[in-house]
């Protein structure tokens, strides 16, 4: 369940870098503009990706044994916090690029980790 939240956050940020430029750019966001490019939105969705990040990946590997979901994940979590500082053009490309990197982490893992608990079914009916 937490590798769907996680991708689902992921998603919203992707959401979030594809919006903003465009009511921007648009001009007629007002409220919702300032609001949609304010830094503490940015800590906000990073914080519950972050932290899922690091509580649903590892443990996760220990289990399934797999290190493509954990690797996708710390690069998708480093490029996230990498956008945090670097000038603001970049910002929505890594951004998205780091989503990207997490959703596919989080849907990686939860599919091995149904493999996992399948072989494991599997095993102990053939007992």
């Amino acid at each position: 369940m937490k590798d769907l939240v996680a991708a689902y956050i992921s998603g919203l940020c992707i959401i979030h870098c594809l919006i903003t430029p465009i009511l921007l750019a648009l001009g007629g966001a007002g409220l919702l503009g300032h609001w949609l490019e304010a830094e503490w939105v940015h800590y906000l969705l990073i914080a519950p990706i972050l932290l899922l990040v690091i509580w649903s990946l590892p443990a996760a590997r220990r289990q399934h044994q797999q290190h493509a979901p954990l690797w996708l994940g710390v690069a998708g979590a480093g490029l996230m916090l990498l956008s945090l500082w670097v000038p603001a053009p970049l910002e929505p490309w890594l951004a998205i690029s780091a989503g990207i990197l997490l959703m596919a982490a989080h849907l990686f893992n939860r599919h091995f980790l149904k493999l996992h608990v399948n072989a494991q079914l599997t095993a102990q009916a053939q007992k």
